[in-house]
């Protein structure tokens, strides 16, 4: 059995979580946009996620999750927060989410995109936040994850930084995990 770790990302792994995230992206398109219209190191939140995570596979990184505060600036951001804060039942700024989940291919079926989800779901109800996050509706595994550990969706929209991707691209479902949940 490969020796898997969940830890705290470290500045070291962001070369490697980067390829890791574009040799999975042809088959789970995520991100959706390739190329980004940011650069990789803002969308992995290296500068402003409360926290990060970097599953290891033998030492090696192989997934990913972070925690950001409730995202601003873009169309839909307001929105997507005060749904979110609706159904917890609290302010704005209660809130943390859940950004930029990923697995490489080779480490599919370990169970790692749980884990992750599991560590920054604990991490922020350690806080005394309420999780929420955001998932387009062309990713089915991600939502099948979310929905099978108690996520429940309060808002489907489209957000801004969709915009210039096409008309036939869905939205994003926007989810709560309510404090009964188990995870």
């Amino acid at each position: 059995m490969p020796e898997v770790v969940i830890r705290p990302r470290e500045p070291a792994d962001v070369p490697a979580l980067t390829e890791v995230l574009w040799e999975q992206q042809p088959s789970s398109r995520y991100p959706f946009r390739n190329p980004l219209p940011i650069p990789v190191e803002r969308f992995l939140h290296v500068d402003d996620a409360v926290a990060a995570w970097t599953a290891t596979v033998d030492g090696l990184p192989v997934g990913h999750v972070c925690r950001t505060r409730p995202p601003r600036g873009f169309a839909g951001a307001e929105e997507m927060n005060q749904a979110c804060a609706t159904a917890h039942a609290c302010d704005v700024d209660e809130l943390a989410w859940i950004a930029t989940l990923f697995v490489g291919l080779g480490t599919r079926g370990l169970g790692l995109g749980r884990r992750l989800v599991d560590t920054v779901v604990a991490d922020i109800r350690a806080s005394g936040h309420r999780p929420c996050l955001e998932v387009l509706a062309v990713h089915p595994a991600a939502i099948a994850l979310y929905t099978s550990s108690g996520w429940q969706p309060v808002l489907q929209l489209r957000p801004g930084w969709l915009d210039g991707v096409g008309d036939d691209v869905p939205g994003v479902q926007v989810m709560v995990l309510p404090a009964s949940a188990p995870r």
